[in-house]
């Protein structure tokens, strides 16, 4: 591309603001260093992956960011056997740790891959350096010191230094308490010079401390001596400090080394994490500008809702586009400052970007070709007193795009054959026009000379297009109007602004007949599609709103539903612990029973008698015949009588109906709530026993055969539920299922459901005369 085109189509600006998501100074500089895509696979490889990266960031979360130094400088030198200083061995640390950081990050998403296989191409293949991590953090300290740990060595050595400066303060000390040194000291102060101890001596006095003397102070009143006594301990220390900086050299150099022996892996690592990091910053780029990446087709753009990327989203007017097909030159025209050449910006910027594998400011869906060249001829001088010079440097750029342009290349001109007289610069557009054309190249010129926009009207491969004008308020609303060609709208401004009708009426029998008709044609047109288009979007409202009022209907009735659905649980929840409480208590009675059937106890065995009447009670009655309505109770009230049909169960009423249908009610021994929906009234509660008189005992009359044949598994569960409840009360001898042969479902539901029933002694499917296979019969314990 040419620099003139990136720097008239601002693209170096919007890689700035790309570069503004991008952590890494490596990753800011491959991308760059990348440039434009060279053939359409390289295009279309690296969309892929910038669509794998923002696909990631939207599922997940971005990649873990951290510090990512340039190491090619510093692992080269260690490589040769050079020293790395310990700052430097902190940052390559950072980054070291930084490269395991991403690893792991990805190792964490591996049920993914298969999503993001371009991701984990790069992931895969970072090896982390973790013993090199380690090695660092355990030699250098934050603040850049060695530490003790470095060395078994060095923490002697340091141990040492210790203990040779603490003998040396405490023989100081001597000094400076010695009060017959009191009037020879200038202060009582242990200070160094030259690494060495010393004790600050009144020069008049320096005869009454042998020693060396190693400074004096600027007035020379001070000289700092080094007492005999401590000559020999300061050349200890001085030798101990001078090993400390051996075994700090060797650990160094012997941890350059280590780092030197894996710049292979560090540098891959990082080559691998610069890309990373690029292409996550391209994410973030587009989640910034609610960006996507458009599709490659030859020949063809269009744009959903383009704007230009260093606009605020808020106030710019989208774009929408869609050209191509036959048609390759495309003319803008409409009035001065009335927004083509921000059209024509806009589209050029986005070419660039899809060009440079960057999304662009647009909606999903926009389509885009691939271009071997651009070349844009924008000017940004429109007064008219510069207009030679203007129309000079547009016939310049012009002149050196067509020594370059050829079929696969993109032509931005604009106010093309401006700044010259009208009919010569409309006849020399037409001209250039025709060439690029004959090329192959796909054009996009403005223009607001009425010659051009007539010419595209009537040759084939051309196709007009304008950019809306609000003449009410004398300014674009920058909507580009495809396949409308634009009026001057010259008379409506002027007459806006207030110019007398008269001098309007003059002009316009100045025009030709032909041109004056077809502009104003082209004016009536443009305010009937305005209105036309006002009516559309307000039936678009009207009908967005009753889709939101649908909408919100369904879900109330959705909610509803979840309602109706839960209480039904609930009963449902509630009926098998009924059932579970009586099973229990029917069992204890039972097993009391017969424990006194030996003992023959009459008043034992009545009073258990009557406990289990009271407990079989709930189970046992007998549905009668009933008087139900077809369809849910408008209102109840309290105690009145009702029949809960997917419980099976009768109830009666315990508290007032609410607004919404909502009322407690009392099934049995349990109170639940329930709507007027789940209900049916019924004017006597049903009975499930009928009983008989043997001598003084009432006995229970119950069903030894159950048919649970044509019911589903759910319905079956709980109508065995009931069946055993009423059984074990009476203990007959033999009990029957019916649940026929079919499928084989309902058969395999009944016999699990007896060998996990502890009421249950045996059970075993039915003989030849019993039913066969369809039927099972059961032995109570």
């Amino acid at each position: 591309m040419l620099p003139d085109t990136l720097r008239r189509l601002e693209f170096e600006k919007v890689l700035e603001r790309v570069f503004d998501h991008i952590s890494s100074d490596g990753a800011r500089q491959k991308l760059r260093s990348r440039g434009f895509a060279r053939h359409p696979a390289e295009l279309e490889e690296w969309k892929a992956q910038c669509d794998e990266a923002i696909r990631l960031q939207l599922g997940f979360s971005p990649l873990p960011d951290g510090p990512l130094r340039d190491l090619r400088e510093d692992v080269n030198l260690a490589s040769i056997g050079g020293v790395l200083e310990p700052t430097v061995l902190l940052s390559l640390m950072d980054t070291l740790r930084t490269h395991r950081r991403i690893f792991l990050f990805f190792e964490g998403l591996i049920s993914e891959e298969e999503q993001y296989p371009k991701m984990f191409q790069y992931a895969r293949r970072i090896l982390p350096q973790r013993h090199l991590e380690e090695r660092i953090e355990e030699v250098v300290a934050d603040d850049g010191e060695i530490r003790n740990s470095a060395s078994v060595k060095l923490a002697s050595i340091r141990r040492s230094i210790q203990s040779s400066e603490a003998a040396i303060r405490r023989k100081i000390d001597s000094y400076l308490n010695d009060r017959l040194l009191a009037d020879v000291l200038q202060e009582s102060l242990v200070t160094m010079r030259s690494d060495r101890f010393v004790i600050p001596v009144k020069a008049e006095h320096k005869r009454r401390v042998p020693g060396m003397v190693h400074d004096r102070s600027a007035s020379g009143n001070t000289l700092y001596i080094e007492p005999m006594a401590l000559v020999e301990m300061n050349n200890e220390l001085r030798e101990l400090r001078s090993e400390e900086q051996q075994e700090i050299y060797r650990i160094l150099l012997e941890l350059s080394g280590k780092i030197g022996e894996e710049k292979e892996a560090i540098l891959n690592n990082q080559e691998l994490a610069t890309h990373l990091f690029m292409l996550f910053g391209l994410g973030k780029f587009a989640l910034a500008i609610n960006g996507n990446l458009p599709q490659t087709a030859s020949g063809r753009i269009i744009l959903k809702k383009a704007r230009h990327p260093l606009l605020d989203p808020q106030t710019v007017v989208p774009m929408d586009m869609d050209f191509g097909g036959e048609a390759k030159i495309l003319v803008i025209t409409g009035p001065n400052t009335g927004g083509k050449t921000v059209a024509l910006k806009n589209l050029g910027l986005a070419c660039l970007m899809h060009q440079y594998g960057l999304p662009i400011a647009a909606q999903s869906g926009s389509v885009l070709p691939y271009f071997e060249d651009i070349f844009a001829d924008i000017g940004d001088e429109q007064s008219i007193e510069q207009s030679l010079s203007t129309f000079s440097s547009h016939m310049t750029n012009i002149v050196q795009i067509l020594k370059r342009a050829g079929e696969n290349s993109l032509v931005l001109l604009d106010e093309l054959g401006a700044g010259t007289d009208p009919q010569e610069g409309a006849a020399l557009a037409r001209s250039i026009l025709i060439e690029l054309k004959q090329r192959g190249s796909m054009v996009f010129a403005t223009s607001h000379y009425s010659e051009i926009k007539e010419f595209a009207l009537t040759e084939a491969g051309y196709e007009n297009a304008s950019v809306e004008f609000d003449v009410e308020t004398l300014s674009p609303t920058f909507r580009l109007l495809m396949g409308v060609p634009g009026s001057s709208n010259a008379f409506s401004i002027s007459r806006k602004l207030g110019m007398p009708e008269s001098i309007l009426q003059r002009a316009d029998h100045f025009l030709e007949g032909q041109s004056a008709q077809l502009d104003e044609l082209l004016s009536l047109l443009e305010k009937q599609r305005t209105e036309g288009e006002r009516a559309l979007e307000e039936t678009k409202r009207e009908k967005a709103q009753a889709q939101e009022m649908r909408e919100e209907l369904q879900r109330k009735l959705d909610r509803l539903d979840q309602q109706r659905e839960k209480m039904i649980e609930q009963a449902k929840d509630e009926a098998r612990e009924l059932l579970f409480t009586t099973q229990e208590e029917a069992r204890s009675i039972m097993k009391e029973l017969r424990a006194l059937r030996s003992g023959v106890d009459f008043q034992a065995m009545e009073k258990l008698q009557q406990r289990l009447s009271k407990a079989g009670e709930r189970l046992r009655k007998k549905k009668k015949k009933r008087q139900i309505t077809h369809k849910p109770p408008i209102s109840l009230i309290e105690g009145e009588a009702i029949y809960i049909p997917h419980l099976q169960a009768s109830g009666r009423v315990i508290s007032p109906v609410d607004e919404n249908g909502n009322f407690r009610a009392m099934v049995g021994i349990i109170k639940m709530s329930l709507n007027l929906q789940d209900v049916q009234k019924t004017e006597e509660e049903p009975s499930y026993t009928k009983s008989s008189k043997r001598g003084d005992m009432e006995v229970a009359v119950v069903q030894t055969s159950l048919d649970l044949r044509g019911k589903d598994v759910e319905t079956a569960r709980m109508e065995l539920d009931r069946f055993l409840a009423q059984a074990i009360t009476s203990h007959p001898p033999k009990l029957e299922i019916i649940h026929g042969k079919g499928t084989g479902v309902l058969r395999s539901f009944v016999l699990e459901y007896l060998k996990k029933n502890e009421y249950v002694d045996e059970y075993r499917l039915g003989g030849y005369y019993e039913g066969g296979d369809g039927v099972t019969i059961v032995k109570l314990k």
